[in-house]
């Protein structure tokens, strides 16, 4: 260990430990300090890093910490690094107007009739060139296993060649 790192592990005159884990390789970046008996210590990483108890049974003491500090070392780089922010799964999230994700992911296309490929049917039709006929069969590939799918998808493309 390097003379400037603090040893993670410190253990107390009245038997108990203290684990300390940062989220980063400076003395600026956040820390957790856990202190208690094995036990306590181990069930208050758990809960701080939300690690079900059953998915980490089998880990040494040791071994969650080694957990642990990756996924704090994870966190605070993406923060650091791409200037994220956590936020709770059901939060609703406002991405910003220049966000051009949430622009891309907001470009709908017609929304898909109940009769299976009519939608996309029509679509092949209304293609006017080769090249828009590629693109509407790369950004719906998965249409294209019905045969009659295919199978209009090139008779259009014939009838583009021959235009």
């Amino acid at each position: 260990m390097k003379a400037d790192q603090a040893d993670p592990v410190t253990p107390y005159a009245d038997g108990t430990i203290g684990v300390t884990i940062k989220y980063g390789k400076s003395y600026e970046d956040t820390w957790a300090v856990f202190r208690g008996s094995v036990k306590q210590v181990r069930e208050l990483i758990c809960d701080y890093f939300g690690f079900e108890s059953k998915d980490v049974t089998g880990l040494s003491l040791s071994d969650l910490v080694v957990n642990a500090t990756n996924l704090a070392h994870g966190k605070g780089n993406i923060a650091a690094l791409l200037d994220a922010r956590i936020i709770p799964e059901d939060s609703p999230v406002q991405a910003p107007e220049d966000d051009p994700w949430a622009a891309a992911s907001a470009v709908q296309s017609e929304p898909k009739t109940d009769s299976g490929s009519a939608w996309i049917l029509g679509e092949i039709e209304k293609q006017g060139t080769i090249a828009d006929l590629q693109k509407l069969w790369a950004a719906n590939q998965s249409m294209f296993a019905d045969s009659s799918v295919m199978a209009a998808y090139k008779s259009r493309g014939r009838a583009l060649k021959e235009q």
